[in-house]
């Protein structure tokens, strides 16, 4: 065959196997909720993807938002093939555009916390009046903290610092007298840093973060994901990524496991 012809040939293959690839081809975006900074989420969530890519034949990812009010429009958008992401906010995702659960952290309920200095108020009582720093207004970390305090009778000024990274150091140097976070993220804190502070008060547990997908995302891909997320706590890799995480394991989920949320029906915006 001339070599003009084969060229032909292999480019009409190519063209070929182009229309027959998987939605997504073999790159999948996962997007992390932008608890912290991009750079920390990088830190934490690159080496997470390449260990997924390695262990299952796709390229996976890491995508964030500039802010949480961004990764919810873009997450409502269908922006990301995965997401991992909290509890009230997946019921949103499931109902548009349909993403599905199909991973959880398995020991990691999600348990707001509101952390003072070591010298701080010893009682959530002596915060009326005053302000409480939060990653972000619309944040579960200041919604759930925030009803708590209003059925105590106790009344705060909600004032966001863009990240969990910053409600600790902002209460840490006395610009706010308290902060709101997630105990999970507390974990992930250096011990002399979790010294700076006392939990002056941790809500009841709520089920965990959700690994979801998005509908367009084959079978097969979920289910290779899922397969290398749950058998990371069973080799030296996958065990070290999640201790950076502040987790012991995963497990699988479905979508029923979050219908707690959805009798809560909290107010997300």
């Amino acid at each position: 065959m001339h070599l003009f012809s084969r060229l032909v040939l292999i480019l009409l293959c190519c063209i070929a196997g182009f229309a027959h690839a998987e939605p997504g081809g073999q790159v999948l975006t996962l997007g992390i909720t932008p608890q912290q900074s991009p750079t920390e989420l990088a830190k934490l969530w690159g080496p997470i993807c390449q260990y997924l890519g390695k262990r299952t034949g796709y390229q996976v990812q890491f995508k964030t938002s500039k802010d949480l009010n961004a990764f919810w429009k873009d997450t409502g958008d269908g922006a990301f093939d995965l997401v991992y992401i909290n509890p009230p906010r997946y019921v949103n995702a499931h109902t548009t555009p349909g993403y599905i659960a199909f991973a959880k952290d398995s020991d990691s309920p999600l348990i707001n916390i509101i952390v003072v200095r070591k010298d701080g108020p010893a009682s959530v009582e002596e915060l009326h009046g005053k302000k409480l720093a939060v990653p972000n207004l619309i944040a579960l970390a200041a919604l759930v903290p925030q009803a708590y305090l209003r059925e105590k009778g106790v009344d705060v000024t909600l004032a966001a610092v863009n990240s969990h990274d910053s409600v600790y150091r902002t209460v840490e140097k006395g610009l706010y007298p308290a902060g709101a976070s997630l105990l999970r993220i507390f974990g992930m804190l250096d011990p002399a840093t979790q010294a700076q502070f006392r939990v002056l008060w941790k809500s009841d547990p709520l089920p965990p973060f959700a690994y979801a997908a998005h509908p367009r995302v084959p079978p097969k891909a979920i289910e290779r994901i899922q397969r290398a997320l749950l058998e990371m706590d069973g080799n030296p890799e996958g065990r070290t990524l999640l201790a950076a995480l502040n987790v012991k394991a995963i497990v699988a989920a479905k979508d029923s496991d979050y219908d707690v949320m959805r009798k809560m029906k909290l107010k997300l915006e």
